[in-house]
């Protein structure tokens, strides 16, 4: 194994993170982590290869190739150039990979900034697929940044993913995540509108997913999120406020453009009702609630 890899830092332990890590440390790696909740890293104790550092600048000071994977574009800000950030102890060495979901037009901006005061790389890889794709290395990444440096990190990135994508340069990747979000993200509104149709008419929901398969409607999340929705099954495998702030995202990106949106205005506004109204951090399958005659939040 190249020097390079022989240490890797990870920021963020989140419910893709922790996936992403246990990924690495299968694979061998030595893994410095770092979260900035204590009681993440109790998650990790009965791991191998793993070393816990008091803060980003400590991870930066002893491992070159660096992951991110935060909720925010203002944490992912915090973690690189706030203090104790990353930055601290960066050299022109340093490769920092943000599999987060950030503006587009921030990460252009920190990449420079990166580059300015440190001569650092910056590769942005936001993901598609959920934790339990980032644990046996399946989902998909789609990447912006400097084409020698992605084929640097390449052995790393197929440990990651069967399917990761480069786009072009810094930024590239999150658009294509934000074209992505468009994609899945409104259909969780579909699919909750249909299942509210199938009940309303008596109709055996659970059949649906199977007999529409190998038809036109027939779909990854189809097959995934609708029997979860029958189930109301909304442990998080990925959070509503999430989904929320991502449209938003898409919405704003779209409109310096002079991209209409209509279908994702909507999604976002439904998203913004459950997240007023619901008490809990709940799975973005829980938007079916909004479609129960009942009403109950």
């Amino acid at each position: 194994m190249s020097n390079f890899f022989k240490k890797i830092g990870f920021i963020g332990l989140g419910l893709m993170g922790y996936s992403f890590v246990k990924r690495l440390q299968q694979a061998k790696y030595h893994i410095h982590v770092y979260d900035k909740d204590k009681n993440r890293l109790k998650l990790l104790n009965n791991l191998k290869n793993l070393s816990f550092d008091e803060s980003p600048c400590e991870i930066s000071r002893q491992c070159d190739l660096i992951f991110i994977c935060v909720d925010k574009t203002e944490n992912v800000e915090n973690v690189v150039f706030g203090e104790n950030g990353i930055v601290k102890n960066a050299s022109k060495k340093t490769i920092i990979v943000d599999l987060s979901t950030t503006s587009a037009d921030k990460t252009m901006i920190f990449s420079r900034n990166l580059e300015l005061k440190k001569g650092s790389s910056w590769i942005d890889a936001p993901v598609s697929g959920g934790p339990s794709k980032a644990l046996d290395g399946s989902l998909a990444i789609m990447i912006g940044g400097d084409k020698a440096k992605i084929k640097q990190i390449q052995i790393v990135l197929e440990t990651l993913s069967s399917n990761f994508t480069h786009f072009g340069p810094v930024g590239s990747g999150q658009i294509v995540k934000m074209i992505n979000q468009i994609l899945v993200l409104n259909n969780y509104a579909v699919l909750a509108e249909a299942l509210s149709f199938a009940e309303g008419y008596g109709i055996d929901a659970k059949k649906i997913p199977e007999a529409l398969s190998d038809g036109h409607a027939g779909s990854n999340l189809l097959t995934h999120l609708f029997p979860r929705m029958i189930d109301k099954d909304f442990d998080p495998q990925g959070y509503a406020t999430q989904i929320q702030k991502d449209l938003k995202m898409v919405c704003d990106l779209a409109d310096k453009k002079n991209i209409p949106t209509p279908i994702s205005s909507l999604t976002k506004q439904l998203f913004s009702i459950l997240n007023n109204k619901s008490k809990q951090n709940l799975d973005g399958t829980s938007i079916v609630k909004l479609f129960d005659k009942n009403k109950i939040i």
